[in-house]
Formats: structure tokens, C-alpha cells, sequence
């Protein structure tokens, strides 16, 4: 036993390493695979609940099929931020597993241990002393740029992968260990898909470079890009990244989420308002260049670098000798130019003074897109930038002065980041925020009802964080309430038409809990279902609504909801549409503008709802809208109704210029002082039939204002 101890010192220790920092990252309490709880805050709470509907499903193909996540729109495992690998792993288990379940403090253990072993092995590789590489292993485990994703993005954590990568690539000549470069690829594309891409990036360029410098041969490296590429192929289909189209996986963000030339040396993060350095003041960077393009070194490892620096000239000759004889470091240099232009992509800055600002094709900038938070690829960069610092001041001194200089470089390090590591991961505790609803209606409603719907079924609700705990503590069945990385934006888009026309022809599911997503949307239902046997809630600040449930709802519900009227609209007065204004105007077949004002009319059918307030013989109203016009349809056609009567039929041809639409009301057409117009469209197109977006709305018109006038 001793023997055995002693012969695995340095692994015994790195677990207890691991788990130390386990525990002070997410607290003891929330190790247990059964306890969720704590899982359920920020961006980990879709990571779990994407896992828990896949785990409840029946296996499908692709095996990451997850439909029931996302219902009516589909989609797979590896767009909900969950590992894969270790998803299908415990699918198999599935039988055995009762009740809540999660496996990503598991997660956390296995990324920190890999963290410390191979940045240990490629240390060890390079100064043969386990003690400095130990020290030095510290470094990777406490870096800024690995710590930030706990609690963040889960499967990010796994830097890991990229020092595997670094470690093949510096240990080993690139046309080697191809085995293992194939495992690699395979396990990142089963975690998350920057990884993959990063890594493809690294041994293509690797490969490409043993070519011109090692004159390999041209057809053994067509053949191996061939294998690596049919097997990645393969993979990808298996666990189901092609369930999205091809489009659907371009999103904005590039040249946004990018690395900024100073973000090695600001410290300051805006998604969390968090400064990592006691010592070094912020730079103000754009948020985007603090998010993703976040690199900050740490004050130790900044003066580690300069040490380097000044070393490494101080004898330039024989250094500059022993990078050229020593190929895989050359090769490492060239590669980092590569990459950390990659980083900067089209917009290069220095601070907040742009430099270089290149304006791409939207279709190569479309294509960028895959990887649009670019800041990320600097991380392998960073991670080679510190394994040479190490290793240089190895060199330069005996191994007794190196261990010491090293070593206060470290005390540097972590008195520097200690801020930012404590607020990050909040010292043993895990941001937890409350997930539980008070009134006993959702008690009994989800233990009735197994499917949850929102009345705006978008990739990423507004709502999933109130509603996501309770999916998981009731074993929902099947949700459209979800956040999801990407989607089939066809598929969403068609699921809110279906929705919308159910609505329309007063058809809801018996089966199914509809949580409304804003008044606007409960103005619009109470005129359809008013009169009919459906049921609206108002607990805990939510609505909800159900078929055949109208006899439960208690006395505040009906209060509430007897006041819930049409906003009104007074004579002369101009109001302006903006989508994230939910108290608004407009019903069901709105969308939003990309945060711009305006409303987008979306699918066969927009409504509009207000309330008259004077009394009037007829009613003029105008609304400013600008029609989507395309080569594909070059005449916009609607009619338009009032209060389900048809009024007038409009056509529009020219998208350059805003039209005002007038419509006119008699005063026996109204009801009760509220008025309902319809536009139905007749020839809708989307931004991605004509290839301008990968925008798949069926956009009409975008409603600009609206103003009513006596007549």
C-alpha cells in the first residue's frame, strides 16, 4: 500500500487539490449527485434541466436527439450547454437513476484534475523535476481565464482539452500520436464545440506547418485530414449538432465578442461586475471584449512574462538557436501569431482606439460566425505564453532559485486574483437564488398537467429562469419553455404560427399548462376565451391559463382578471411600438426588432388591440410602418380587419420609404369602445429565403407608431 502511495503521490495529491477547490467552488453541500438545487442560477440552470429532459426520454437518433425539450421545435443535447459525453454515459443508467439527478460536480473534479495533469506532464516534460512542475501546475489551476467559467458556462470549464492539446503538440511531432489527436477531437466535439474548432485550428495548422518545414508527404496528410474529418463528421451526426440547419449555427457576436490587444492586462469582467486584480486598475474595454475576450494573465503571471522576456534576450543568440532546433516550439510561435489574430478578429483594438476595422461580406462574415466569440481562441495562447514563462526560467537558473522565484510569482498570482476567485464563486457557497413559489396552485397543477407551455415560444424565454426548478421538481414531460445555444429557427418560428392559430380557433390542449408571456398576450386571450371554459391564474405574480379549469379560479384571480382590459388609446396621441414594451397595443403576431424601435409583424396574422376612450361617430387610424420587401415578393399584400369584419385590402411595393396605413371605422363596427385589427398576410417571405439572414421570420410590415383620430 505504501509502495502504491508513494508511486502515485503526485495523482493522490492533485485529487485532493481537485477536490478541495471543489468544495470551494460549489460548497460540500452541493457535491451529492442527487442535490439540483444549486444548479439552479444563471446560465447552469439550462445545463440541467436540458439533461434532466434528456435523461427522462426514450433513446432517439441522432442518440442527442432531444425533442421533448423544446417541443414542437426539437433539438439536441449539444445545444443546451450539458456535456454530452457524460450525458449519454448516465442516459445508460437511466433505470437506476430516481428523482433529480446531476452529474456536473462530478464535472468540476474531472476538469480541475486534468487541469493540474497535464499542465504538470508537459512541465515535467520539459524540467524533469516533479516539485517545479508541481508549483507551476498551480498556475493553470487558479488562471483567471479557467476559474471564470465555473459557475458560467459548465462545459467550458474544460480547458483541459486545450493543454491536452498543447501537450501533444509540444511533446510530440504533429504527423505522430494521431491516434490520440483523433481521441482528443472526438471527446471535445462530445463536450462543447469551441474546443473542437480550436483544436482543429491547432493541428491543422501544426500539420500544415510540418509540411512546408518538414517537406511531409502531401498524400499521408490528405489522407489523414480525410480519417479525422469523416470520423468528426461522424461524431457530430451521432450526438446530434445536425438536428439545427446549417444556418441556424451562425449567430452575431463576431468582431464583438473578440480579444482586445489589452485584454491580457485588464482584469475587470462586465457579466459579472467582478475585478480579478487587488493591483492593477480597470481598462475600459467594450463589455463584449470583457466578456469573451476576457484573458486577463494575473499580476504574477505578467511579471513572469517580463522575467522571461528579459531572460530570454539577455542570451538571444543560443536561445533563438534552441527555438529554431527545437521544431514543435518554432511551430507553436507561428501558430500563436495565427490564432491570436483569429482572436482580434476584422476590428483590431488597443483600449477603446480601434485600429484596424476590416469590413467582411455578410456571407464570409456568416461563416465566421460558427466561432463568433473569438476572444476564447486566445486561451490556448495564454496557457502557451505561461508554459514558457515556466520553462524559460528553468532554464535560466538551477532548479533551488527557479523553485523560489516561481513560487513568489505564485504568492504574486494569488494575492492578486484572491478578489475576483472569492466574489466569483462566492467562497464556498454557490449563488443560489429562490426557487420556490409559494401559492399551492403549482402543487397541484404539475402533478395534474405534464406538459408546460409559454405563449412566446422563443429559443431563449424571458421566463425559464422563474419556471425551470419547478420543470424539473414536478418531472415536466415535454416544455417550449426553454433556453437553448442554438435552434431551428424555422421550426420555432412555425411552432408560434401553430400556436397563434390554435389560439385563434379557441383550440388548447386538455393536457397542457400555458404560462402567458406578457399582458399584451393576456389582453389578447381574454378577448378570445373570455366567454369560453378556460381557466386564468394570477399566483405569484404569473398567469396562467388552462382549458376546462375556469371553476378554480378563486376570487382574486377573477378580480384581476375582470380588470385586465385593452390599454387606451387616446384621441391625437401618438405612440410608438417597442417590442420590449410588453404592455403594448399589439396581440398575438408581433416580434421583436433587434432591440431597435418598431415592431415586426410575424406570420399569416398580427393583431393590434386598444381601447377608444371619447365617444365618436367614426374613427380614423393611422399607423407608420415600413412592408419587407424582397425580390421574391415585390408587392406586399394584406387585408385587414376590424373586429373580425374585413375593412380593406392594402398593397405595398416600395421598402425604402415608411407608409402611413389608414384605416378607417365605423362607430357600429365597435364594441365596447375596444377595437381589434387584424392584418392577414398573403405572400410572406423571411430574411433567409432571400439570403439576407439567417432571420427565419415571415416578416410584413414594421410598425413604426400608431395615432387615432374622430371622424
Amino acid at each position: 500500500m505504501k509502495k502504491f502511495f508513494f508511486k502515485n503521490k503526485i495523482n493522490i495529491l492533485f485529487c485532493f487539490l481537485s477536490f478541495f477547490l471543489l468544495v470551494f467552488a460549489i460548497g460540500i453541500e452541493s457535491i451529492p449527485f442527487t442535490n439540483t438545487v444549486w444548479l439552479y442560477a444563471g446560465e447552469s440552470t439550462y445545463h440541467q434541466l436540458g439533461w434532466h429532459f434528456f435523461k427522462n426520454d426514450v433513446w432517439r437518433f441522432p442518440l442527442g436527439s432531444n425533442p421533448n425539450y423544446g417541443e414542437d421545435f426539437g433539438n439536441s443535447i449539444v445545444y443546451t450547454g450539458t456535456i454530452p459525453i457524460l450525458a449519454l454515459f448516465f442516459k445508460l443508467f437511466k433505470t437506476f437513476i430516481s428523482g433529480n439527478f446531476q452529474f456536473f460536480s462530478l464535472w468540476y473534479f474531472l476538469c480541475f484534475y486534468l487541469q493540474l495533469y497535464f499542465s504538470f506532464k508537459i512541465l515535467k516534460k520539459f524540467t524533469n523535476s516533479d516539485l517545479y512542475s508541481l508549483i507551476g501546475s498551480i498556475f493553470f489551476l487558479i488562471a483567471p481565464i479557467f476559474i471564470y467559467r465555473i459557475n458560467f458556462h459548465i462545459s467550458l470549464v474544460s480547458h483541459w482539452l486545450l493543454l491536452f492539446a498543447l501537450y501533444l503538440g509540444l511533446t510530440n511531432e504533429a504527423n505522430k500520436k494521431k491516434l490520440l489527436w483523433i481521441i482528443l477531437l472526438i471527446i471535445s466535439a462530445l463536450i462543447h464545440f469551441y474546443f473542437t474548432a480550436i483544436i482543429i485550428a491547432i493541428y491543422s495548422l501544426l500539420r500544415i506547418f510540418n509540411f512546408f518545414l518538414k517537406k511531409d508527404n502531401f498524400f499521408d496528410l490528405l489522407k489523414d485530414f480525410f480519417i479525422f474529418s469523416t470520423l468528426l463528421f461522424l461524431t457530430l451526426y451521432i450526438v446530434g449538432y445536425f438536428e439545427v440547419r446549417m444556418a441556424d449555427t451562425l449567430g452575431v457576436g463576431f468582431g464583438y465578442y473578440k480579444l482586445n490587444i489589452l485584454s491580457i492586462f485588464d482584469s475587470y469582467n462586465s457579466s459579472n461586475g467582478i475585478a480579478w486584480s487587488w493591483f492593477l486598475p480597470d481598462i475600459k474595454l467594450t463589455p463584449g471584449e470583457e466578456i469573451e475576450g476576457f484573458n486577463y494573465f494575473g499580476l504574477g503571471q505578467i511579471l513572469m512574462v517580463f522575467l522571461a522576456i528579459i531572460l530570454f534576450f539577455r542570451n538571444y543568440k543560443n536561445n533563438l538557436t534552441s527555438i529554431k532546433n527545437n521544431h514543435e516550439i518554432k511551430t507553436f510561435f507561428i501558430m500563436s501569431l495565427f490564432l491570436t489574430i483569429w482572436a482580434l478578429s476584422n476590428k483590431i483594438s488597443i483600449g477603446s482606439i480601434t485600429l484596424i476595422d476590416i469590413p467582411l461580406n455578410k456571407f464570409i462574415l456568416g461563416g465566421l460566425s460558427i466561432v463568433k466569440s473569438t476572444g476564447r481562441v486566445f486561451w490556448v495562447v495564454n496557457y502557451f505564453i505561461l508554459f514558457l514563462s515556466i520553462i524559460i526560467i528553468f532554464k535560466s537558473f538551477n532548479e533551488k532559485k527557479a523553485l523560489m522565484i516561481i513560487s513568489v510569482f505564485l504568492v504574486i498570482q494569488t494575492l492578486d486574483i484572491s478578489s475576483g476567485i472569492v466574489k466569483h464563486i462566492d467562497f464556498y457557497k454557490y449563488k443560489k437564488q429562490d426557487v420556490v413559489f409559494k401559492d399551492q396552485i403549482w402543487d397541484n397543477l404539475f402533478k395534474k398537467y405534464k406538459i408546460v407551455k409559454t405563449t412566446y415560444p422563443i429559443s431563449w424565454s424571458g421566463l425559464f429562469g422563474n419556471f425551470s426548478y419547478l420543470l424539473e421538481k414536478y418531472n415536466v414531460e415535454k416544455t417550449n419553455l426553454v433556453t437553448l445555444i442554438r435552434t431551428n429557427r424555422k421550426k420555432i418560428t412555425e411552432s408560434r404560427y401553430a400556436l397563434y392559430d390554435n389560439f385563434t380557433k379557441k383550440n388548447l390542449a386538455s393536457d397542457t399548462v400555458y404560462v402567458v408571456d406578457n399582458y399584451a398576450h393576456l389582453r389578447h386571450l381574454k378577448y378570445i376565451f373570455k366567454d369560453e371554459n378556460v381557466g386564468f391564474y394570477f399566483r405569484d405574480g404569473f398567469w396562467l391559463m388552462i382549458k376546462d379549469e375556469k371553476e378554480g379560479m378563486n376570487d382574486n384571480d377573477k378580480k384581476i382578471f375582470k380588470e385586465i382590459k385593452p390599454i387606451t388609446l387616446d384621441f391625437n396621441q401618438k405612440k410608438n411600438f417597442f417590442f420590449k414594451e410588453k404592455d403594448n397595443y399589439y396581440g398575438f403576431g408581433w416580434s421583436h426588432n433587434f432591440s431597435k424601435p418598431g415592431i415586426w409583424s410575424e406570420g399569416p396574422k398580427s393583431t393590434i388591440l386598444f381601447k377608444t376612450k371619447s365617444n365618436f361617430e367614426g374613427l380614423r387610424v393611422e399607423i407608420l410602418c415600413k412592408p419587407y420587401i424582397t425580390k421574391k415578393n415585390k408587392i406586399l399584400e394584406f387585408d385587414v380587419y376590424v373586429n373580425n369584419i374585413f375593412n380593406k385590402n392594402i398593397k405595398l411595393q416600395n421598402n425604402q420609404e415608411d407608409r402611413k396605413i389608414e384605416i378607417l371605422i365605423n362607430k357600429e363596427f365597435i364594441k365596447d369602445k375596444d377595437v381589434k385589427i387584424d392584418f392577414k398576410f398573403k405572400n410572406l417571405v423571411s430574411p433567409y429565403e432571400v439570403l439576407e439572414s439567417p432571420d427565419s421570420r415571415k416578416l410584413g410590415i414594421l410598425a413604426k407608431n400608431i395615432e387615432i383620430f374622430p371622424i
